[in-house]
């Protein structure tokens, strides 16, 4: 190929375009097995589940229990129990 003054242009090779986002689609019965997705909400320690959409909270993070949240144990205060036990 030639560029514009005739001089030997070398092809350009084509990007690859490789996408590195792997998702996985996951179920409610999933979380049974694996655990919960959990994603702060509101202002009172609440946590939403992104696949099953049930609502937890910390019982050592937040003393008072929000209203209709589950109480779910997080990393921290599930470590600290078993150090203590």
């Amino acid at each position: 190929m030639l560029d514009l003054w005739g001089n030997e242009i070398q092809p350009q090779q084509n990007k690859r375009s490789t996408s590195t986002k792997n998702t996985i689609s996951l179920k409610a019965t999933d979380c049974i097995m694996y655990g919960h997705s959990f994603t702060p909400t509101g202002m009172n320690g609440e946590k939403l589940c992104t696949v099953c959409s049930v609502k937890g909270y910390c019982p050592g993070c937040t003393p008072i229990a929000p209203q209709s949240a589950l109480p779910f144990y997080c990393t921290r205060h599930t470590s600290e129990s078993r150090v203590q036990a």
